[in-house]
């Protein structure tokens, strides 16, 4: 089976502090500012720059994602 490409950097996400890791949440500031940036892009008002920085957090809440789920199994007893 072929590792993906990000698995390494997932994984060194994953090993910094697991339990910190999953337990993370972004802010109440940042999910209004995403919701913000969502509806500014469903309503065609959205500028490139704010485009760019609503990529950019769907990009790493994708692999923060990931880094929790590798996190998860290292929190697991060994079978």
């Amino acid at each position: 089976m072929t590792v993906p490409a990000y698995d390494e950097m997932v994984e060194l996400i994953a090993n910094g502090n697991p339990e910190r890791l999953i337990a993370f949440k972004p802010s109440k500031k940042t999910i209004q500012r995403v919701q913000d940036l969502v509806s500014r892009k469903n309503a065609g008002i959205l500028t490139a720059e704010e485009e760019r920085e609503l990529d950019y957090f769907v990009w790493l809440e994708n692999l923060i994602g990931l880094a929790k789920a590798k996190a998860s199994q290292l929190l697991l007893p060994a079978a």
